[in-house]
């Protein structure tokens, strides 16, 4: 965690740093094979293991920004995470969001998702943010295009293939 805890504030939602009482039910989330089976991601294999993640995210310290606990304002539940993540081998900034399975098909993905590329933009002074979504993955793909992200290349990694779209702050301003 940051020095000064970042938060984010939507209607609906409230996206913050992670705290290690995030781990079970972060290790919870991916745990659903429904929720992992476009991330190309490998479930925590325990509570133990998502709770070392937390505490050793150093992304919030190493550029102001990181993935962010989505959490539900009604009731304080835990939901998933969004944010954003520089890739220095790429040098871009990519835009991410993990939903439990129980809240899909209700805009909470759209509505995270929307408040990250603002404050990527507004807060952070990102000039792009690009999402990366497997090609069989309509709903994420969708999500992206209702963001204002446009198409912009197919990537291949490990034979797993990824369209990568992406939107630029001037794009973002003007209403995508």
């Amino acid at each position: 965690m940051s020095a000064t805890a970042f938060e984010l504030h939507t209607s609906r939602l409230v996206l913050r740093e992670f705290r290690e009482a995030d781990a079970d039910d972060l290790y919870q989330l991916n745990a659903d094979s429904d929720v992992m089976r476009y991330t190309g991601d490998a479930p925590f294999p325990s509570p133990a293991a998502a709770r070392k993640f937390i505490r050793d995210y150093d992304h919030y310290a190493r550029h102001g920004f990181g993935r962010w606990a989505v959490i539900r304002k009604a009731d304080e539940q835990f939901m998933g995470f969004c944010g954003l993540r520089r890739h220095p081998e790429f040098g871009d900034v990519d835009l991410a969001y993990r939903i439990a399975h129980r809240f899909w098909d209700s805009g909470y993905a759209t509505e995270a998702a929307r408040a990250a590329l603002g404050a990527g933009f507004d807060q952070f002074g990102l000039d792009t943010i690009t999402g990366w979504a497997m090609r069989e993955n309509l709903p994420s793909i969708t999500v992206l295009q209702k963001l204002g992200m446009r198409f912009r290349e197919m990537a291949e990694d490990n034979g797993v293939f990824w369209l990568v779209y992406a939107i630029s702050r001037e794009r973002y301003a003007s209403g995508g």
